[in-house]
């Protein structure tokens, strides 16, 4: 329940889903088990786990989801061994070269054969939605796991007018200025943590971990035209976290006080304290970023 990495996005008009309407949506597309021949499967599972009973969990006008992915694990060097083998099999008896269809032919059926004994793996993805202010907040490091989620979504919703929540800023710039500055808007405060880069593709990178970053050595490479990528910042003292160039926030830490706020409640209510905590992380979550944002100043809407 606690988000650790963020991708968000914002709707590009005003959203109102009703529960029971929703919920049926998510149902279209619930997660179900890989079959035999199944490389992958991708669906809905209950947004609480086995606290809970419904695909989405509703509270003080947000939405929890939680979808789930299950993979087949076949090592590529299996696979591409065994291909070899019978290649040189092929080969050897019908004195002929194997061409690269029938390779891929080859591959085809031994994956085909392989797949039903194949070990399997799973992992869970949890996103919510801000209804009052327009968020889509996926918990991922990676924008094409956030991507692959909102996929999800647009198909059982039907449409989903999103846009990432970054696109329109540079946030290079804010970032270099921020800490050439030493400076941070209101409530936000540098970290010990920082990348920078020079501007060209090939350019040399620094990387900088539990350092003082007002420093004249740091100085020195921003005077020499190194742009800041990444950043750490607190706000607030309540939230830490590292700010991206592409939008992303990553690596997210909670003040104790914070973690501690719904400790007095009693495991026996777990779908209580899982409701609390929700509601905990996302109202805290959505003001850092409308705070973030609001810092930024006004973007150009996206089309």
């Amino acid at each position: 329940m606690w988000f650790s990495n963020l991708i968000c996005y914002r709707f590009k008009q005003d959203v109102s889903y009703n529960q029971e309407d929703f919920e049926q949506a998510l149902e279209q597309d619930v997660f179900r088990p890989c079959g035999s021949q199944d490389m992958s499967t991708f669906g809905w599972s209950k947004a609480l786990g086995k606290h809970g009973h419904s695909l989405s969990h509703f509270s003080k006008n947000s939405i929890l989801v939680c979808a789930k992915r299950e993979e087949k694990v076949l090592p590529a060097a299996v696979v591409n061994d065994m291909v070899a083998e019978k290649v040189e099999l092929i080969e050897r008896e019908e004195n002929r070269p194997v061409k690269k269809k029938e390779k891929d032919e080859l591959k085809e059926n031994i994956l085909a054969t392989l797949l039903p004994q194949a070990f399997k793996k799973s992992s869970l993805q949890f996103a919510f939605i801000d209804q009052e202010n327009g968020w889509v907040i996926v918990n991922s490091a990676s924008f094409n796991k956030a991507e692959e989620l909102l996929a999800l979504l647009r198909k059982s919703l039907g449409t989903l007018p999103v846009v990432p929540a970054f696109a329109n800023y540079d946030l290079d710039v804010f970032l270099t200025n921020w800490l050439t500055n030493f400076e941070t808007p209101e409530g936000f405060a540098i970290g010990t943590d920082a990348e920078l880069e020079e501007p060209d593709d090939n350019g040399a990178q620094v990387k900088l971990k539990q350092h003082d970053l007002s420093t004249d050595e740091i100085k020195h490479h921003l005077q020499s035209g190194k742009r800041v990528t990444k950043l750490a910042l607190d706000w607030r003292e309540r939230v830490k976290f590292m700010l991206q160039n592409d939008g992303s926030v990553k690596r997210l830490s909670y003040s104790d006080a914070l973690k501690e706020q719904n400790a007095d409640i009693p495991k026996e209510d777990m779908v209580v304290k899982l409701d609390a905590d929700f509601i905990l992380v996302s109202e805290e979550i959505k003001e850092l970023i409308e705070e973030l944002t609001q810092s930024l100043g006004e973007a150009e809407d996206l089309a």
